[in-house]
């Protein structure tokens, strides 16, 4: 992602901007825009994290089973909703 989160003044409140140019949420002051950006990273970090793991499970469920992604991804759906 070559983009960062930043803030933007728009009149007395602070405007969080995603690294896809949208708009996270205003807020009354810098500080509290900055520590919403900082969520925002820890949710991106997670979410990578996840999709790393679910991609490494359904490889590893397509060569165990000698099936397609469609079909490993179904299982592990299944599994993962069981859980």
């Amino acid at each position: 992602m070559s983009a960062e989160y930043r803030t933007e003044l728009s009149g007395n409140q602070f405007i969080v901007i995603d690294p896809w140019n949208e708009q996270v949420g205003t807020y009354p002051t810098e500080e509290a825009a900055k520590q919403d950006i900082e969520r925002c990273k820890r949710q991106d970090r997670m979410w990578e994290t996840a999709k790393t793991l679910v991609n490494v499970a359904l490889k590893t469920h397509m060569e165990m089973h000698q099936v397609d992604r469609e079909t490993a991804s179904y299982w592990i759906r299944s599994a993962a909703e069981g859980a």
